[in-house]
């Protein structure tokens, strides 16, 4: 644990005297933690609520296909797969 210190003398010499850590200073310390803590929080809350789209929210995609219009996922080939599999 830190502590503090504060110059004391000894026999005409300056001496550092060790000390405990207050309360005042326990308090301090607590409640810049918990200003911290607060201000993360309030900023991830925040960007999270702005990622949010108002579109999907309301059950329509934004930009996205009609579900299964993906040539990718269709049982049924392409002209492009057709074509290419024509022997001439």
């Amino acid at each position: 644990m830190s502590t503090t210190t504060t110059p004391g003398r000894v026999e005409g010499t300056n001496v550092v005297v060790l000390q405990a850590p207050t309360l005042q200073w326990a308090l301090k310390r607590t409640l810049l933690g918990i200003i911290i803590l607060f201000v993360t929080i309030a900023a991830a809350a925040t960007l999270l609520y702005a990622s949010i789209d108002p579109d999907e929210e309301r059950g329509r995609p934004a930009l996205s296909a009609p579900i299964g219009s993906d040539p990718a996922y269709s049982n049924v080939p392409s002209q492009y797969h057709q074509a290419s599999q024509r022997r001439v």
